[in-house]
């Protein structure tokens, strides 16, 4: 039987060719979403720490230029008049003087939104005046490196804060000789602006975003996950940020996130923020749950959907396709014990109802066949008697008018041991041996009249193989009848056995005139066409038995004898001789 798909499997593949593609586009689609988000994110992140970094070095750039408007002032009320205070006459002109100074300082230091110092200091006079609020302020120990650039201080015990400081000097080219500088111009900030800055700026959008240096402490906001930022930093002790920025996926503490960075060529610091993209992405992740758990309930609706299908429709179908294989292959009390409470109750029913009938009339066919077999055989049976009976009776006729009494007695004791074999209890079968000595008998009889040989070579332990009765002796008076009688000189007859595969061959061959191909043929022909008034029905009789008893395969075959007349075989199948 070719393979055909069960209805459940079919609606499985079904859901299974409907599902497939939706899953796919949606994660497709997903997987583009989330691309896209991720895309928007960094550059947005970007944008945005470039934007507040522009803040930081805007209001550290205008700082920077208070220092240089200070160092470059020149009109008599500047702060340069510091390096000429000690020359003032009065004590109370140098106060005046100093104090004109400090206003213009906290005037500049006010100026900004950051909390700063401005502090002067003149080598010259060696007077120092600033906005700290100290009593006396000391200008630091500088070096050339550290002029017109910010430049990060810890705190220390003058300085209780970490700051940002940025040198002028006056004139510009004593930046290469401190000694001969008139004016030093020293701005600072606090580190506290930064993180001022740092706390507004996370307030207004997720993320944890810092100031880093390699080897220094980082300037953090003050709403951040510190543990968090310590990681990141140990992270960038083997991945240092480039001079150009850069963004990389880092995981913190087991969890992604987007991690960016942009240099500042102002303060020579780094602006990190490190986004968590599971929070960021947490709707599209809540989209995708949702779908993909729609998806599994939709699946286990199908699945279940399908399964009480297959139990109330593929079950009942497949079973009664097997009851009627059975009735195709003629098991005719197939019946439907399971009965459905469904449409397939009328069904099955239906099919009971059918089959039953069905084998109630096969059976009486089958019978019938059957009695109609048997009187088929003992009719062909029949015409066998009377055939050889009337040819007997010619023989004694013509004896006796010749005189031939012992002829004659012979013949009429063989005839009647013949009939006493044909009539006795009409038995249906009868064996080899006995077959075999009713051939004996007439072969007896015809040496009476002609000079024939004879020869049986049968098996002593095939004897009492089963056999119908009077199958031999038809082919035996054939042969002579037709082949011995028309040749001049003595006749032939053999009578052996043959094993031919699953079949049983008994063959009687004569040295007779034999036939041509053509009449055998002929012949061979009459033997399969249903009985005519013009046709002998001796070979006939004899095929149509063995036909009717042993099958189709079986039968009467006539074929050249290697003797020169013709070879007669009896084919049986053994499966079959057990049943007779």
């Amino acid at each position: 039987m070719p393979f055909k798909m069960s209805f459940f499997k079919r609606i499985m593949l079904l859901m299974l060719v409907l599902l497939i593609p939706v899953m796919f586009l949606y994660s497709y689609s997903y997987q583009t979403s989330v691309q896209v988000i991720q895309n928007e994110i960094e550059a947005s992140s970007i944008r945005q720490l470039n934007f507040f970094l522009s803040q930081v070095e805007n209001t550290a750039a205008q700082l920077a230029l208070h220092s240089i408007t200070l160092s470059n002032e020149s009109n008599e009320s500047s702060v340069r008049e510091i390096v000429q205070i000690d020359t003032k006459q009065s004590f109370f002109t140098i106060l005046k003087t100093k104090k004109s100074i400090e206003d213009k300082l906290l005037l500049y230091s006010s100026s900004s939104s950051w909390k700063n110092n401005i502090s002067i200091f003149s080598p010259v006079s060696g007077a120092a005046l600033s906005t700290y609020p100290v009593i006396e302020y000391k200008m630091p120990q500088l070096e050339e490196s550290l002029i017109t650039k910010w430049t990060f201080y810890k705190k220390d015990q003058s300085n209780p804060d970490d700051r940002f400081t940025w040198y002028t000097t006056s004139p510009p080219s004593s930046r290469y000789d401190l000694a001969s500088a008139n004016l030093i111009v020293e701005t600072s900030f606090t580190t506290d602006n930064l993180k001022n800055m740092l706390d507004e700026f996370v307030s207004s959008r997720k993320g944890n975003p810092f100031f880093y240096k390699p080897s220094f402490e980082p300037i953090t906001n003050r709403k951040g996950n510190a543990d968090h930022i310590n990681e990141l930093i140990q992270y960038f002790e083997s991945h240092t940020p480039g001079n150009k920025g850069s963004q990389a996926q880092v995981t913190i503490a087991g969890k992604p996130y987007l991690v960016s960075t942009v240099p500042s060529t102002v303060l020579g610091w780094h602006l990190v923020d490190f986004v968590p993209l599971d929070e960021v992405l947490s709707p599209m992740y809540k989209s995708r749950n949702l779908f993909f758990s729609v998806m599994l309930i939709l699946l286990v609706l199908g699945t279940a959907m399908s399964f009480f299908l297959y139990r109330n429709v593929q079950i009942p179908i497949r079973e009664l396709i097997n009851n009627v294989q059975k009735l195709k292959r003629g098991d005719y009390s197939a019946r439907l014990s399971n009965q459905p409470k469904n449409e397939f109750h009328f069904l099955f029913s239906r099919f009971n109802e059918m089959a039953a009938e069905i084998q109630e009339l096969i059976e009486k066919v089958y019978a019938e066949k059957l009695r109609s077999r048997e009187a088929t055989l003992k009719q062909l049976q029949s015409q066998i008697n009377p055939h050889f009976f009337y040819n007997c009776l010619f023989f004694i006729v013509s004896m006796s008018r010749l005189g031939e009494n012992k002829a004659v007695e012979a013949m009429a004791t063989n005839l009647g041991d013949y009939y006493r074999y044909t009539t006795r209890a009409e038995k249906p079968t009868s064996t080899l041996k006995e077959e075999l000595g009713l051939v004996n008998n007439y072969l007896t009889i015809q040496q009476l009249r002609q000079q024939i040989d004879y020869e049986i070579r049968i098996p002593d332990y095939m004897m009492n193989l089963p056999i119908p009765p009077l199958l031999l002796q038809p082919l035996v008076e054939n042969a002579i009848i037709h082949g011995l009688e028309p040749l001049v000189g003595d006749g032939k007859i053999i009578i052996y056995m043959e094993f031919n595969g699953q079949h049983i061959d008994i063959i009687v061959e004569d040295n007779g005139v034999g036939m041509t191909d053509e009449k055998l043929q002929e012949l061979r022909n009459k033997c399969s066409q249903p009985l005519t008034e013009e046709m002998g029905c001796g070979l006939w009789n004899v095929h149509q038995r063995i036909i009717y008893m042993y099958g189709e395969e079986s039968g009467l075959r006539l074929n050249h004898s290697l003797l020169g007349g013709v070879k007669s075989v009896l084919s049986m199948r053994k499966g079959e001789l057990a049943n007779v």
